[in-house]
């Protein structure tokens, strides 16, 4: 596919999405809220559950290495060490995640670029796997590249609201994310996989609608 028609058609993609937005927003003035809402996130117990889940010391915070485990997290760290104490506390994350709720991150569409070795890599399935600390909430969104190693990252279709799925849109819900690149006959290092260190974070101050994954060989 030409980079410029799957630019296009991305353009395409994100002003459709505008207009179902808009007409939620408009309906939402007689008859209630926009149907296009962050997904449930209980962000006390994120916070809490986060320190349960990677505190390896038991200090009650996650130091660097212990954020290694939450590349998503690890990523944005001057987004939750608000004391800026090189630490990101329990009470730290329960913050950032009633942010996502203050933003109306919703949905956001995302087209991924994969290359190995420098080239682009082709049949790759890409997932985004949401942290286990979030709950239930955010589902599990992924893609197979192209020609071009380009990929659209969703959610399964059913996981949609029926606005988007009815307009045909696709993509991710807010919160933060393992990266996991796989391939059916090509050997992709252990750290972009069951080892991963790839991770991001969904919101409206971090990632865009488009990410760039430069993947090393062995």
């Amino acid at each position: 596919m030409p980079e410029r028609f799957f630019m296009n058609e991305r353009f395409c993609q994100d002003f459709v999405i505008l207009l179902v937005i808009c007409n939620l927003a408009l309906a939402g003035c007689s008859s209630g809220p926009t149907a296009i809402r962050p997904v449930d996130i209980d962000a006390d117990q994120a916070g809490d559950q986060a320190i349960e889940f990677y505190d390896k010391d038991g200090d009650g915070t996650l130091n660097v290495d212990e954020l290694a485990a939450v590349p998503g997290v690890l990523k944005y760290l001057d987004k939750y060490d608000q004391n800026a104490d090189g630490l990101v506390s329990g009470d730290e994350i329960t913050e950032r995640v009633e942010l996502w709720d203050d933003q109306a991150m919703g949905i956001r569409t995302l087209d991924v670029e994969v290359t190995i070795g420098a080239r682009p890599l082709q049949g790759a399935e890409v997932r985004f796997v949401p942290e286990s600390y979030l709950g239930d909430g955010p589902k599990v969104a992924s893609g197979t590249t192209d020609s071009k190693g380009f990929a659209k990252i969703s959610v399964a279709v059913d996981e949609l609201p029926d606005d988007l799925r009815k307009a045909r849109m696709r993509g991710l819900f807010g919160g933060t994310y393992k990266i996991e690149v796989t391939h059916p006959t090509l050997k992709v290092p252990a750290t972009y996989n069951t080892e991963t260190t790839l991770g991001e974070e969904v919101a409206r101050d971090t990632i865009g609608d488009w990410l760039v994954l430069k993947l090393d060989k062995d």
